[in-house]
């Protein structure tokens, strides 16, 4: 039977705090039969998370901070990358919508202008079997916060000097999940691949990398199906998975 498109975020639960919305959606979940695509989204996280436990840092009510739920059970484990394409593109067009400056992908879904993260995701998948039984899928994005502790994190309103409702963020970024998820549903996987491709920050381009405290230079050839990104280093193609290189700003 054929997975039915959804419209993400068109259940939706606000909370005006909270821990981590990724938290609260599980519990959601586990007393509460909600439809895939719910969402819940508040205006403060005391402990966001980023990806490998990292902190994600942000103001009361200044940013965008939200969960969502999937299913995409017509996905195997191996094809996790397929929903961080999805997740990664929609949170592009978002950010590209809300700001005049190119917006792009950092390897593997970081949202970056002018070398400054604006975004950023953490997935978190729940196996069945070979399958993936549901995802959670937090999103952070800094809209109007204009001073942060991480001198490489930025907002959009440092960019463009002006506020962005994040009420309008959250149902753009609904709507360009929703787009993207329904390519995927359909099996329509090149045009997702292609575009990753395409807004993939530093690609083509000679870039410095750091390996087990060592530096090197290389340029970015792309992804593979499992995530990995290619990197031409000494005339030679290599291999490395999240977090066991760095690419340096």
């Amino acid at each position: 039977m054929a997975h039915q498109p959804i419209n993400i975020g068109a259940y939706s639960v606000y909370l005006e705090q909270t821990t981590s919305t990724n938290d609260e959606l599980k519990l959601l979940i586990n007393s509460t039969n909600v439809p895939e695509g719910a969402l819940v989204h508040t205006q403060y996280q005391s402990k966001g998370r980023g990806q490998m436990q990292n902190t994600w840092e942000s103001e009361f009510g200044s940013n965008l901070l939200l969960s969502i739920y999937l299913k995409p059970q017509f996905l195997l484990a191996e094809e996790q990358i397929w929903l961080n394409l999805v997740c990664s593109l929609a949170l592009r067009d978002t950010v590209a919508a809300l700001c005049q400056e190119p917006v792009f992908i950092k390897w593997p879904n970081d949202i970056f202008i002018q070398k400054k993260k604006v975004a950023g995701i953490l997935i978190e998948n729940v196996l069945q079997g070979n399958r993936i039984r549901m995802a959670i899928i937090g999103i952070g994005l800094n809209l109007n916060q204009e001073s942060f502790n991480t001198p490489q994190a930025a907002s959009i309103f440092n960019f463009t000097k002006v506020k962005v409702d994040p009420n309008h963020a959250r149902t753009l970024l609904c709507e360009k999940l929703t787009h993207y998820y329904a390519l995927l549903l359909g099996n329509k996987r090149e045009p997702l691949w292609e575009l990753y491709h395409t807004h993939l920050f530093a690609k083509g381009e000679p870039a410095v990398f750091e390996k087990n405290g060592e530096t090197f230079i290389g340029e970015i050839l792309g992804i593979d199906k499992k995530g990995r990104i290619h990197i031409l280093q000494n005339d030679e193609i290599k291999s490395y998975a999240n977090k066991e290189i760095k690419l340096i700003l």
